[in-house]
């Protein structure tokens, strides 16, 4: 079930792919991105369940943290166009 759910998550990635390269915008880029990177984060949260690795765990809060921060940067450089003022 576990690895079931792994690969419909893997199947969510790809057409959010899709969205990321085709736009039409740079908000639909960013929010396919964004989404892009919670479904991995599953899907990685998946595999340490399955393979029962708590180290997963960590690694996955921290890239999710990360990918918060990151949006958080693109969202502000794409509303003013520079990130510092």
């Amino acid at each position: 079930m576990i690895l079931a759910a792994a690969v419909f998550l893997v199947i969510l990635v790809f057409f959010s792919s899709w969205r990321l390269l085709r736009g039409p915008t740079i908000p639909d880029r960013l929010i396919a991105a964004d989404t892009m990177g919670i479904f991995l984060a599953m899907v990685m949260l998946l595999t340490g369940v399955f393979y029962n690795a708590r180290l997963m765990v960590d690694v996955v809060l921290v890239f999710t943290v990360l990918q918060f921060v990151d949006m958080l940067v693109f969202a502000k450089y794409y509303e003013h166009g520079e990130l510092f003022k």
